[in-house]
């Protein structure tokens, strides 16, 4: 089965507008290869899949929002290994096909969901939940609603892990070319210089954030971890004890 036979009913018609082309099966050939993600990302790709390794561990409960090119995928079914679950969520038929018929028989532990992120996801008690280098390629409102499912998706303990670009630093001397190509050809990316991820959520006393940035600013990794409930109920009573 070819991208062609795959009728994509739900992608968004932003994304057929501005992605469609990235996405076709030419360019797919190319995207699929490690050598040209570092390429395209300026010697970043693997320096950013480590980095989210190292927030899975064996046998955990992983959901991923959007399917991804290159090892990255590879590597996570790796880490979560045969004892635990890697789901594997996307608006795209195609991406989904292109994934399945790549590591359905490696990787059994991996499954695999025909799904919008922007809407409320089927579990709720994920170890952690994997949004890599998505939320650059979604309008700010999509930006809020995944960012949410995400946070409400994962267990207390767990972690929502956002890997996706930044603000580099002003000297940084690639700013101004990153710069004029999202304007050309990645018109949401820019809203992630200027807001937090963390921005986009609203419950954010229940979950404690930290960012590590990466090459001088250019790419973020974000993690929420979300709060058992007596801790959390324990800090509002100490925000709302007195005025001092």
């Amino acid at each position: 089965m070819n991208d062609s036979e795959l009728q994509d009913k739900k992608l968004p018609a932003y994304w057929k507008e501005i992605y469609g082309w990235l996405y076709g099966s030419y360019w797919n050939r190319l995207l699929d290869n490690d050598w040209f993600l570092t390429l395209i990302t300026f010697g970043a790709n693997r320096i950013i899949r480590k980095a989210l390794l190292k927030e899975i561990s064996p046998g955990a409960k992983v959901l991923q929002l959007g399917a991804t090119y290159g090892s990255q995928m590879e590597d996570v079914a790796r880490a979560v290994g045969r004892s635990g679950r890697y789901d594997v969520l996307d608006v795209s038929q195609a991406a989904l096909h292109r994934v399945k018929e790549k590591y359905q028989y490696l990787y059994p532990q991996m499954h695999f969901i025909n799904q919008n992120a922007n809407r409320a996801f089927r579990y709720k008690d994920y170890d952690v939940i994997i949004c890599y280098n998505l939320l650059h390629e979604v309008p700010a409102v999509q930006k809020s609603k995944i960012v949410n499912n995400a946070l409400n998706s994962i267990k207390p303990g767990g972690e929502a892990v956002f890997i996706d670009y930044h603000n580099p630093k002003p000297w940084h001397p690639l700013r101004w070319i990153i710069k004029s190509f999202n304007r050309l050809y990645e018109p949401f990316a820019e809203k992630l210089w200027e807001n937090e991820i963390l921005s986009y959520s609203d419950g954010r006393l229940g979950y404690k954030w930290h960012k590590i940035t990466y090459f001088h600013g250019l790419y973020q990794k974000a993690v929420a971890t979300r709060k058992y409930p007596l801790f959390f109920e324990q800090a509002g009573q100490m925000e709302d004890s007195g005025p001092f």
